[in-house]
């Protein structure tokens, strides 16, 4: 990314606060039109986007020492180049038309012409190239193969193919339909992610990042490998806040790597735990990741009750990788963290430091179990988090300090995500426009059914694997956009459940982070780490085996998803955290000692059979695995069936 000096660094402030004044106006006063908000985002994430992000990184370097490249291609680490400026243009005038005739263009559907088709096509273009600079090349590439398949569906032969449209019917349909690039996804992005997005950096600045760490460190770092748990639980909460793997592994990976390290974990086995951990951020309530925003949206229910719902299975997959923590420390006679080294509680529970964490965090909770609009809550909670941290900061000169502070925070918020997300996603909005309007979905879905034989589980099996191919190539909430178009209503067809389905597709985007070859946050990690990044990814596969079992477990039995009685629940819940312990001794060959491949088999069916809310197999899971703790206790040494290592 670039460094802007100067007037483009102003002009650039300008746009962000222009951007934030538009999310606290439309969220709380007056709702603009979708065409209306999606145009405004679109133009101001454009110009973000293009300032902020050269046409090559490699050019970059090359164009210093030359002034007709910098000042017409690559720009320079300052500035934009006249390239940049023009694709800009590219986005701005269509988008500018979108906002000065959008009444006209919604009450005279059907009415276009040829300069409206000229202006589809370049704004087509601009985001392609924008999404490219600032997230990658696969989106732009998905983008192109649907344009591509659209335009000659009538020379596939077979059930995928169709009628064929013409670059007018793609370009009427994309540009002036509100199916098109205006549709659900730009509209969401703009009106209800993206004051979630800001809302994150804006708690790290108030300090709450800095409470967090201090009470994972208190609470976690007093068990058994203390300092893998400091990763889980830190990873858990700051996951709240960011939403992104990634930025989660990054973040709170550069002070618990080298803590886990330096207290005896491997190199490899310490990348994994906060690869996984920091995986785990995207499904953890309140604030889950983007993708789940989405997946309200498609459902037509409110947040409030995906977040309830996702509640038990995020709590039993950060449990499963606290399970492998506490049992590989036990392998490498791992304590709990130095007490010199533990935050004081007085320290931790100062009331300046638990306000700005609570009334933030209360107000969202309350707010959204009042079933109020998501960024109305977001909003509200914004509001109290910077009220409090002003109010609360001294004198005069330490209020204008703090109020700095947290706009670099609204600044960073903007620039550094919201703006390439709201790109990206005005993108894929493309993808599953053209996904309609060819009917790929329904085929996709048809095909699934016919591959399957209707077998539920190989449909699942189907499901979980295109999820996570999608998710290497692309971000969480880009892939479970596209795999719940063509793999929802399949799964939904044969009778399951729409929220555990959406759900399910959702886990496993997100585990494409952890899964070779494309993954993203084992590669974070391992690089903070100094490790073998495959060594590492096999490491988070199993610490975070939680999040590939339980999908198959949530869509057949609801008491997962806190659907049933209040006995249902309790048994699935109590079972599932046995069968963590259980799966994890299994995977990781170690309980008390290391284990024979008998034990590993007999504790791996033994957490399967507890994962089942029912009376009979969770009371046979629970006696092979307390049977087996037993055998392991009354016989320690090396002989009889132990032996077969």
């Amino acid at each position: 990314m670039r460094q802007l000096s100067k007037f483009w660094k102003i002009l650039l402030y300008f746009v962000v606060a222009l951007w934030i004044f538009l999310i606290f106006y439309t969220s709380l006063f007056q709702a603009l039109h979708p065409l209306l908000q999606g145009g405004l985002a679109v133009i101001l994430s454009s110009i973000i986007v293009y300032f902020s992000y050269p046409v090559s990184s490699k050019l970059l370097k090359k164009g210093e020492n030359s002034v007709f490249i910098r000042l017409l291609i690559s720009g320079s680490k300052t500035h934009p180049s006249l390239l940049d400026l023009t694709l800009l243009m590219f986005s701005l005038i269509p988008s500018l038309y979108v906002l000065l005739n959008w009444e006209t263009l919604v009450i005279n559907p059907g009415v276009f012409e040829t300069k409206h088709l000229i202006m589809g096509a370049l704004l087509v273009f601009s985001l392609l190239e924008a999404t490219r600079r600032s997230v990658g090349i696969i989106i732009p590439l998905l983008v192109v193969a649907f344009i591509l398949y659209t335009l000659w569906g009538n020379f596939i032969p077979g059930r995928f193919g169709h009628p064929g449209f013409s670059l007018t019917d793609i370009l009427y349909q994309l540009y002036l339909m509100t199916e098109g690039i205006w549709g659900m996804l730009t509209d969401l992005t703009s009106r209800i992610i993206a004051p979630f997005i800001i809302f994150g950096p804006v708690l790290f600045a108030t300090g709450v990042g800095d409470t967090i760490m201090k009470l994972s460190t208190y609470v976690g770092g007093r068990i058994a490998g203390g300092s893998g748990h400091v990763a889980v639980i830190s990873s858990s909460l700051f996951g709240m806040l960011s939403g992104s793997s990634v930025a989660n592994a990054a973040t709170t990976g550069a002070f618990t790597i080298p803590l886990m390290k330096k207290t005896g974990f491997t190199r490899e086995f310490a990348g994994a735990v906060e690869a996984s951990a920091s995986s785990g951020g995207q499904i953890m309530p309140p604030i889950m990741g983007a993708g789940c925003f989405v997946m309200a949206e498609f459902l037509g229910i409110p947040y409030a009750k995906i977040m309830i719902a996702a509640t038990i299975p995020a709590l039993l997959y950060f449990i499963g990788i606290s399970a492998g923590i506490w049992i590989e420390a036990k392998r490498r006679k791992i304590k709990g963290i130095p007490k010199e080294l533990l935050p004081s509680l007085s320290e931790i529970l100062d009331w300046r430091n638990i306000l700005g964490f609570v009334l933030p965090i209360g107000t969202l909770l309350v707010l959204l179990f009042l079933f109020l609009p998501p960024q109305v809550c977001a909003v509200w909670a914004l509001i109290v988090s910077i009220s409090f941290f002003l109010l609360f900061g001294g004198g005069i000169r330490e209020i204008l300090v703090r109020a700095l502070k947290i706009w670099d925070s609204l600044v960073e918020g903007v620039v550094k995500t919201l703006a390439w997300l709201m790109i990206m996603m005005t993108s894929v909005q493309i993808v599953v426009s053209l996904i309609s309007l060819t009917g790929f979905g329904v085929k996709i879905s048809e095909f699934i059914l016919d591959l399957s034989g209707y077998n539920l589980y190989l449909a699942l099996f189907c499901a979980m694997l295109t999820s996570m191919i999608l998710g290497m190539g692309m971000t969480t909430t880009a892939a479970y956009v596209v795999a719940a178009a063509v793999i929802a209503p399949a799964l939904q067809k044969m009778g399951l459940d729409p929220l555990a389905t959406h759900l399910f597709i959702f886990y496993f985007a997100i585990k494409s982070g952890l899964t070779p070859p494309v993954c993203i946050t084992v590669f974070t990690t391992a690089a903070i780490a100094g490790a073998n990044w495959f060594r590492t990814a096999m490491e988070s596969i199993k610490l975070g085996i939680g999040g590939y079992i339980m999908p198959f477990f949530f869509v057949f039995f609801p008491a997962y998803l806190l659907k049933g009685s209040l006995w249902e629940i309790s048994l699935a819940f109590t079972g599932a955290t046995l069968a963590m312990f259980a799966i994890e001794a299994s995977l990781l060959g170690y309980w008390s000692n290391k284990l024979n491949i008998l034990i590993r088999v007999i504790l791996l069916i033994a957490g399967l059979l507890l994962m089942i809310p029912k009376l009979l197999p969770l009371s046979i899971g629970f006696v092979l695995f307390i049977g087996s703790l037993l055998f392991l206790r009354i016989l320690p040494s090396s002989k009889g069936p132990r032996a077969l290592i």
